[in-house]
């Protein structure tokens, strides 16, 4: 659906040959890095540029690429064997739809150009993206804006909504996992098991790249959460959208919800979870807190999850009360899961959330 962000481009991998901070900071998903300048080096051309102007930064970023053009040949190499480019002669290049370099940098400037340089050097099909990283995500803005078929699922703590997702991608369904993308499960417990969470510039690249391989004309799942997912935050014209959105809540039996927080949790070092637990201690009341860190030092994680439940329910039915479209919930009392569950999600979808057309144009979709 995002088709003219990759419209000039070939099929084939991204290179960013921005500087390690500039890349751990955010990146296009699925770059291979390359730097051409290491972060102290960026900082002396740039002070140059300023200091100098810009043919002194030019010979002093020259300066710095020239020891290491032989290592840099070398890299190249090696992460295209690793991403399945292909060298090619000119000829070849000119004639063959073959995977190919798409190389950035900030603007599309002169890193990604020497870059450019050196792949052709190596004999590789390049492709330098115009206007670089800094327009790659400038296209953005337009997605959250979009009028996306949300169908939000919601439920009480141990209701299973991740793995009602799963189930509704592996069988063909569009789906937007937040938490996934956010590395976070959305809770004081939410940190537990996850990889570190990206930065908030990355985590809209990730929601970025997510959407725009989607169908604009087709629903798009996704679990109720609050804007703030651990440390990053859901772009506002986004999370109005979602909040406004078909709501399908899911009322499961204590029973249920017991057996899959105690799947979800039970393995996890009880030193972390009395750290989660003494995230919510004030909220949840020092009292039931305490009683909670002692069922966790006798070993009894079920009782201790019973006092969890008994915070996260209350929080739960406020935040479900201040949804702003009451007629767009509609509750499935069912400890249904996989393909029972998806049918039903799907069936009272189209039920009484039809949809009918899409308001936007071909051409008005970026």
């Amino acid at each position: 659906m995002w088709s003219s962000v990759e419209e000039t481009a070939p099929d084939g991998a991204w290179l960013d040959v921005r500087s390690p901070s500039e890349f751990a900071q955010g990146h296009i998903p699925g770059a291979q890095s390359l730097p051409l300048f290491t972060d102290m080096e960026r900082h002396q051309v740039g002070l140059c540029f300023k200091e100098k102007g810009s043919r002194e930064a030019v010979d002093l970023a020259w300066l710095y690429i020239g020891p290491k053009v032989p290592e840099l040949l070398k890299a190249i190499h090696a992460l295209s064997v690793k991403v399945g480019i292909e060298p090619l002669s000119k000829e070849e290049i000119a004639v063959k739809n073959a995977r190919s370099w798409k190389v950035y940098c900030w603007r599309g400037g002169q890193r990604s150009l020497g870059m450019e340089l050196l792949i052709k050097q190596a004999g590789y099909p390049v492709f330098r993206y115009p206007g670089g990283y800094k327009a790659w995500r400038q296209r953005m803005e337009n997605l959250w804006e979009l009028p996306w078929h949300w169908r939000v699922i919601g439920g009480s703590t141990g209701s299973g909504k991740t793995a009602v997702l799963k189930d509704l991608k592996e069988a063909g369904d569009q789906v937007l996992d937040l938490e996934g993308l956010a590395s976070h499960l959305g809770s004081a417990f939410g940190e537990l098991g996850q990889e570190p969470q990206p930065s908030q510039e990355h985590f809209m690249n990730l929601l970025a790249e997510t959407l725009g391989g989607m169908d604009l004309l087709r629903p798009v799942w996704v679990e109720s959460e609050s804007r703030q997912i651990g440390k990053v935050h859901i772009p506002l014209p986004l999370y109005d959208s979602m909040h406004k959105a078909p709501y399908f809540r899911l009322q499961r039996s204590m029973k249920f919800r017991m057996q899959n927080l105690l799947n979800s949790y039970g393995l996890e070092d009880k030193d972390d979870l009395r750290s989660a637990f003494l995230k919510i201690e004030r909220k949840m009341g020092p009292q039931y807190c305490q009683q909670a860190l002692a069922f966790l030092d006798q070993e009894d994680l079920k009782s201790a999850a019973e006092l969890a439940l008994l915070y996260y329910d209350r929080t739960y039915q406020h935040a479900f009360t201040l949804r702003p479209c009451p007629q767009c919930v509609t509750s499935l009392q069912t400890d249904a899961e996989g393909d029972r569950l998806v049918n039903l999600l799907r069936k009272t979808s189209v039920r009484l959330f039809p949809i009918v057309s899409n308001p936007y144009s071909e051409n008005q979709i970026p």
